[in-house]
């Protein structure tokens, strides 16, 4: 018995319908189809298959894309990665996940600056060999609930509670989400969507698997630019988009006063706290905004606001989705359950990849550590966080592992870390420390070496944009470090 996946079926359903467009080639879902096909074919010979993890670390592309259908097709689950991360945190990554094969592509290796020795390069795989067996273009079922227990993809975070980890999604899982999402959103085949994030976020991946869903237009242009994103709005070329906040703000800044195209049928906004004066300037201009509340954990969009909830009550980020159940628990915590939520966590010492630590407590759902309401109309408000992680740009940032850099560095006796809220970032980190006062670098020397040290150890979003150095960090009555008073240093 199989089951075929999305991309399959869409080439059944729609043979000659454009799937992907990199600006230089267009495949249909034939193509697409076939393309997948011949490197799922190409990847068994180096490794993948049944039983085995394959890590993926690349820039999205239309290589990329072909990856993410492919390697499901060998039986091997996919592991992705944002090429984004440091050489620390990446071996981190792999040292937990423990991949039989690491793929990435050209262009990838090339701003990685790795050796070319620990890589299964995409542009480049082998052919196989004239009577090598074909991978299925569909996916062997081997029980009635195999694919919601199977792990399938996995996606590398730090998560709630800041601990770098593994997320571990379901074919089901990620099938169910999508299809959630097009019915609260209205997708259909004549979308084309830009591909804005990493597929190494989930917001990125899930935007590819829903492409493939719908049967839709998916729209690769490499990492997002706001100048090149306003003319592939202004031309048609795109219709719909999911942002994070500070990508929102850099294409209002680049297009100024002009009200948004008619084509712009839906921008979607989630990953960081979205500024209230931000989404008013987006409605003014007739910009199509979706607020969404979601989380890695379970397959991306928890909640979402199509555009027209958002006109009617800005600020809320609209329903579950169908299938999700939301509740408010003790100090208003969210507590989520639902056919989305991922089969569990690896991270060091804890779980593998096919044996992932279950996320479900013993209703079956999940807190979240984040904060927020239901009103009269079920309509969620996201209105905080327990957790003290901070989200710059839409990725996770864990305090205490910028604290912990600081304060192993020499001559830095103590460091805080917080977020303070900013127009672009929705929060920024930012750090103060305390210096030994033995003759180590001082003034600005000191924080060169400091800004020096965190672009050596820190991916972009984790490095503090701004350092004071103090003579003593403030402190509660209990003498803890108060994070309110650290962040009312940097309120000028």
């Amino acid at each position: 018995m199989f089951l075929t996946d999305a991309l399959a079926e869409a080439a059944a359903l729609r043979p000659d319908h454009i799937a992907l467009d990199d600006g230089q080639e267009h495949w249909s879902y034939a193509q697409l189809h076939a393309a997948a096909a011949r490197m799922a074919r190409r990847l068994v010979p180096v490794g993948a298959g049944p039983g085995t993890v394959v890590a993926l670390i690349a820039h999205p592309g239309a290589l990329t894309v072909q990856a993410i259908h492919a390697v499901p097709r060998t039986g091997a689950v996919l592991a992705i990665l944002n090429p984004r991360l440091t050489w620390v945190e990446l071996e981190t990554a792999l040292d937990v996940l423990q991949p039989d094969v690491l793929l990435t592509t050209q262009a990838s290796l090339t701003r990685l600056d790795a050796d070319p020795m620990w890589f299964t390069v995409l542009d480049d795989l082998p052919k196989p060999p004239a009577d090598a067996p074909e991978p299925a273009s569909e996916i062997e079922d081997e029980g009635p609930d195999q694919h919601g227990t199977t792990p399938y993809m996995v996606l590398w975070t730090s998560g709630t509670e800041g601990t770098p980890r593994g997320v571990v999604l379901s074919r089901d899982a990620l099938r169910t989400h999508a299809e959630a999402v097009q019915e609260r959103l209205g997708l259909s085949h004549s979308d084309r969507t830009l591909a804005s994030l990493s597929p190494a976020h989930i917001g990125g991946l899930a935007m590819i698997l829903r492409a493939a869903q719908t049967g839709s237009t998916l729209v690769v242009r490499g990492a997002f630019e706001a100048e090149e994103f306003a003319r592939l709005i202004e031309t048609g070329e795109v219709t719909h988009a999911s942002l994070v906040p500070t990508m929102l703000l850099r294409l209002l800044d680049q297009r100024g006063s002009a009200p948004a195209p008619e084509t712009l049928r839906c921008l979607l906004i989630g990953g960081a706290h979205a500024p209230a004066e931000l989404i008013e300037r987006a409605l003014s201009l007739a910009y199509p905004i979706a607020l969404t509340y979601g989380m890695t954990e379970m397959c991306s969009q928890v909640a979402t606001a199509p555009p027209d909830a958002v006109r009617e009550k800005p600020g809320s980020v609209g329903s579950p989705l169908n299938g999700i159940d939301v509740r408010v628990r003790e100090e208003g915590e969210l507590w989520v359950r639902g056919p989305t939520l991922a089969l569990g966590t690896v991270s060091a010492g804890a779980g593998t990849v096919h044996n992932p630590v279950p996320l479900d407590d013993l209703e079956g759902g999940y807190l979240t550590g984040d904060l927020g309401r239901v009103d009269e109309d079920g309509h969620l408000w996201i209105t905080g966080r327990i957790a003290s992680r901070i989200i710059s740009g839409g990725v996770n940032v864990d305090p205490r592992e910028v604290t912990d850099l600081l304060e192993s560095l020499p001559g830095v006796v103590e460091a805080a870390v917080v977020g303070v809220p900013d127009p672009e970032w929705g929060e920024r980190v930012v750090a103060a420390v305390v210096l030994a006062p033995d003759g180590s670098p001082a003034g600005e020397a000191a924080l060169t070496a400091l800004h020096g040290a965190a672009r050596e150890r820190l991916s972009e979003a984790k490095r503090p944009r701004e350092i004071r150095v103090v003579a003593a960090l403030p402190r509660n009555a209990n003498g803890k470090v108060d994070p309110a008073g650290v962040r009312a240093l940097f309120d000028a």
